[in-house]
């Protein structure tokens, strides 16, 4: 079998306070986040329950804060559906941005944005 490197190998969220902006992650996405600090920067691990595919992290650096409203966007799995990812983001403190949007035959998007600012997707595939 042949594969495909991954293209995107990290990504990182600036936020002011990791705690905060972890607990809404994880109540958006039904998860925990490990929190750890590297080289005397607060992280909060987003991943895949293998880890075998792409992750990244919330980061709170000081020299890198966040910018309300700029930035990439990334598309975090929404598990089970794009709606309850939704209510518990928004009632985590994020606010709407777009709302469950039909895609065609890739699914299910909308967008949030979060205690910082940052705007993050969420994305539902298709159901067979």
């Amino acid at each position: 079998m042949i594969t495909t490197p991954k293209l995107v190998h990290w990504f990182e969220i600036s936020v002011t306070d990791i705690v905060q902006a972890a607990a809404l992650y994880e109540a958006m996405l039904d998860t925990k986040l490990e929190h750890s600090v590297f080289e005397g920067i607060p992280h909060a691990l987003l991943s895949n329950p293998d880890r075998a595919s792409l992750c990244g992290t919330l980061i709170s650096d000081p020299a890198r804060p966040p910018t309300r409203g700029c930035g990439t966007v990334l598309y975090l799995r929404a598990t089970d559906g794009v709606q309850r990812c939704v209510a518990r983001a928004l009632e985590a403190g994020a606010k709407l941005v777009q709302p469950p949007t039909q895609i065609g035959p890739h699914g299910t998007i909308a967008l949030i944005e979060d205690l910082d600012g940052n705007v993050v997707g969420l994305h539902e595939e298709p159901r067979s």
